[in-house]
Formats: structure tokens, sequence, C-alpha cells
């Protein structure tokens, strides 16, 4: 159903083990046409950069055809930024009381992205900044930071919407959420919140993923994938473009190719129907 994967870790990334000798040999085996790795940068501290810097070289000594290098990109709070960028580290960093959520920033800036040669970019909420663990609460902070992703220049594919860790109550002792926030029933996120947000990708042409660990899995309750598949097929049919990502962190690249047809193919889904993002080739 797919033949391009455009969310995947190297062994650049923190926590994971692919070589790009293996993803681009299976790739390859696959016939994957196009394919990029986008490994973390979390935080703007030394060691992520480090990581980054990694995956450029990486990527520069395996280049072949269709293969891009992107980036992972993850909202953190201005307050910690600003710490990182002085001190190059999180260590020794106290959050800032504040009632309201803090404000939000991205570890890379356009320009460190052009000097990098950063082609593309997946951003994805992995966390609250300073919003209580309750669902109401939760549904609102997600939102804001997925409309924060899709409105921003630095974004072309908004990665895992509403995937959330959140603590150790809310899930059982395998780590398998069973309801909060919104795993036992998808539909308790307003459908205006899937309008609002369709809208913002639309209007700046950023795709929004179908990620292997929403669309199947057995981490979420079993209703809860074909929801979260119906939601896909509803952005795609409000005009947002669909992307394929695995997020791949190996050691292996497996082909998910059957699974996801099953999957994706109960809701509507076709070879057709999924896109490329936009390329920035003028960073080459």
């Amino acid at each position: 159903m797919y033949n391009s994967d455009w969310h995947i870790h190297s062994e650049a990334s923190y926590d994971a083990e692919l070589t790009l000798k293996e993803l681009i040999s299976s790739a390859q085996k696959m016939g994957l046409k196009q394919f990029g790795i986008t490994d973390h940068a979390n935080y703007n501290t030394h060691s992520f950069m480090g990581n980054i810097h990694k995956s450029k070289c990486l990527y520069e000594m395996n280049r072949c055809e269709g293969f891009y290098l992107g980036v992972e990109l993850t909202p953190i709070s201005r307050p910690l930024y600003d710490h990182c960028a002085l001190y190059g580290t999180m260590e020794g960093y106290i959050p800032i009381s504040q009632e309201s959520p803090y404000e939000i920033e991205l570890a890379l800036s356009l320009d460190e992205m052009r000097e990098l040669g950063i082609l593309y970019a997946v951003g994805a909420a992995h966390w609250v900044l300073n919003v209580p663990y309750e669902q109401d609460k939760i549904i609102r902070e997600w939102h804001r930071q997925q409309m924060y992703l899709a409105c921003d220049p630095r974004v072309d594919i908004l990665g895992h919407t509403w995937r959330f860790w959140g603590p150790d109550i809310w899930c059982d002792q395998e780590g398998h959420y069973f309801d909060k926030p919104w795993f036992s029933d998808f539909d308790v996120i307003p459908r205006s919140m899937h309008d609002e947000l369709a809208a913002a990708l639309k209007e700046n042409n950023v795709c929004i993923e179908a990620n292997s660990t929403m669309i199947l899995g057995e981490r979420y309750p079993e209703n809860f994938y074909r929801k979260y598949n119906e939601y896909l097929r509803y952005m795609f049919e409000k005009g947002v473009r669909i992307t394929f990502g695995s997020d791949s962190h190996g050691p292996q690249y497996h082909d998910l190719g059957i699974q996801v047809e099953a999957a994706l193919g109960e809701v509507g889904f076709k070879s057709g129907d999924f896109s490329s993002p936009v390329i920035h080739t003028e960073r080459l």
C-alpha cells in the first residue's frame, strides 16, 4: 500500500539501533521509492545536537537515490529551551512556576536546519508542558501543540497525532493503556479540533502521518485502532495529505506492507492516497 517511509530513526538517535546499511538494504528489497531518516532533536543540548550531526554524517556516507535527510522535532517549553541555549544541557534546569502552559519552542531553528542540509522535518508532540494529568486539559494541550506544529514553517509532517505517554496509573504492568485520556473512546476529542487542525495543515502544506504505532499494534484498546484509522481517513477526505511513517528504531527494518494494507484498507485507503512531504532541496 505504501512505497515511501518518512519517519525512521537510525543509530544516531539515542534510542535507536538501526544501521543505515540495514535500512537501505531492506528498503530497497521492499521496493521503497523514497525514505528518510528522522533522528531526534528533542532538546537544543550539546548531546542532541551531536546526535543530529552524526545523523548528517551517516547520511552523507550512505547517500543513494530516493534517500533523504530529515529530523524529528518535538515541542519543548521556552524556558527549558532558553536554559539549554545558555548552558548546553538540561542539568540544573528548574521549571518556572506558572498557571498556564509553557510557551512552545523547537530545538532547531530554520537557519540551523539549512546549515545541516535537513530536507524535511517531522514534528510530533510527546509530552505535556505544565498541564495537569486531567483528560480535558490534556486534550486541549495536545491540540495546542499539534496546531503549533501545523503552523510552524520548520515542520513538513505532523507525526503520530494524538499519541500519548501518560502516568503509570493509566496503563497496566505491560504498558498497555486501557482508557484515558482518549484510548477507550477516541470520540471524546471534539470534531471541531480535527476540523481546525485539518484547515491549518492544508493552509501550510503540512502532511499528517499514518504512523505504524498508531494504526496497528497492541498497546491500546482493540477498538482504538479502527477509530483512529477512521480519523485519518476523515482528515484525508478533508483534503489533508497523508504520509506513511514506520517510526522504526531497529535493529531490523521490517516490511509492514501487509499489516498496513489490512488496517488502512478497511477504512478506504488505497496505494495512491499516500503523499510525499515538501523536500527542501534548496538546503543542499
